[in-house]
């Protein structure tokens, strides 16, 4: 039986290829999955939210009390201009199939996240990549406007970036939005940054759709809960196809949300408590990259990862190799664009100690290799 011809050439992400070569020996410096635990409040929500919560189908938008309490501060609609999805994966899945037709052209950030170019495939679409540059991986407005064409459906924007940890100045996003076509900005790091809080594109177009979500910021990745804010002339589409994705989120985790959103003080602290454990083991792995690859980058001003230059022409049989040969899981930078050849991707979504250990068996085993 043949698969359809929409799935020829798709395979498995290179980053799930990757950890699927994790034992318990493994020291893993590939997922890209907080390293935080639920405290005792967290569980203590995640409980009651079990206990007192319905178990029934919510509205196919969502539950209408969570989609008001997102759209509080800002100025979005929670009856037509916000939609609950199971992750921000299915979030972005419903707005390609509700906008990305056949030849339809989806411009993407190269190196970017893995699923925005097979998404556009999946659709039907044609990927089209920009350029982000080292060593500072800043975007700049004209790598995108440059490869605009009359055949161009979708922008996807990514900030902070996986996997390149950088965030894109709000005056590109201006730029960006005003260009014309439909924007979707991928903001779920939104919450992990160190210096200063990242801009988004929420309300700088109507013809912008911003994703976002709690998997990385409150360590839910396994829960699936995510939403699309957009305004209602955009979002209409987005929610029927949607509907016929998912029907509706995990209405668990929906209540669970909403219980975390009141719990404003706490909530405050926690994201807080992340930053900190982030920027720390940020640290670390900035002073091993250093003293163990030979390599100083910018310190990542979000999200957590480091895009680290390897001596190397081919970096997915580089990340094989080392997940093999001395148990440390990276992501090759090939499996994020042609442009991310050269590079690999180190997660430090890690303990101080696993990430310095990890870092120093790669340094060890591309020294004895003379790379």
């Amino acid at each position: 039986m043949q698969p359809a011809k929409r799935l020829d050439g798709i395979e498995i992400s290179l980053i799930r290829q990757i950890n699927a070569l994790a034992t318990s020996e493994s020291l893993n410096l590939g997922i890209g999955e907080p390293n935080i635990e639920p405290d005792e409040t967290l569980r203590a929500l995640a409980s009651r939210a079990a206990e007192i919560g319905s178990w029934h189908y919510s509205p196919n938008a969502g539950s209408f009390s969570l989609r008001k309490k997102l759209c509080e501060r800002i100025d979005f609609n929670p009856k037509s201009e916000i939609c609950i999805t199971a992750g921000t994966e299915e979030a972005l899945y419903a707005i390609f199939q509700a906008y990305v037709g056949e030849g339809d052209e989806v411009l993407v950030p190269d190196p970017g996240f893995t699923a925005y170019p097979t998404l556009a495939r999946l659709a039907g679409g044609v990927p089209v990549p920009y350029s982000i540059e080292p060593p500072e991986w800043k975007l700049e407005a004209k790598a995108v406007l440059s490869r605009i064409t009359s055949r161009t459906k979708l922008i996807v924007v990514n900030s902070p970036s996986n996997p390149l940890g950088s965030v894109v100045e709000r005056q590109t996003l201006e730029s960006i939005a005003a260009a014309g076509p439909l924007v979707v900005s991928d903001e779920i790091y939104q919450q992990i940054w160190y210096d200063a809080p990242p801009p988004s594109m929420l309300g700088i177009g109507r013809n912008v759709v911003v994703v976002n979500g709690m998997s990385k910021s409150h360590s839910m990745t396994g829960l699936r809960l995510g939403w699309i804010l957009a305004r209602e002339e955009v979002m209409k589409p987005i929610i029927t196809a949607h509907q016929y994705i998912a029907t509706c989120a995990s209405v668990f985790s929906q209540q669970l949300a909403e219980m975390i959103l009141d719990a404003q003080e706490w909530n405050a602290s926690w994201l807080e408590r992340v930053r900190a454990q982030f920027r720390e083991q940020r640290e670390a792995a900035l002073y091993s990259i250093e003293h163990e690859l030979e390599a100083r980058i910018p310190p990542p001003a979000g999200a957590f990862y480091a895009f680290v230059p390897v001596p190397s022409c081919d970096t997915e049989f580089l990340a094989r190799t080392l997940a093999t040969d001395i148990a440390v899981l990276v992501i090759p930078g090939v499996a994020f664009g042609k442009a991310g050849e050269g590079f690999m991707r180190i997660s430090y979504a890690a303990p101080v100690d696993i990430i310095g250990v990890g870092v120093e068996r790669i340094g060890r085993w591309l020294r004895a290799a003379g790379k």
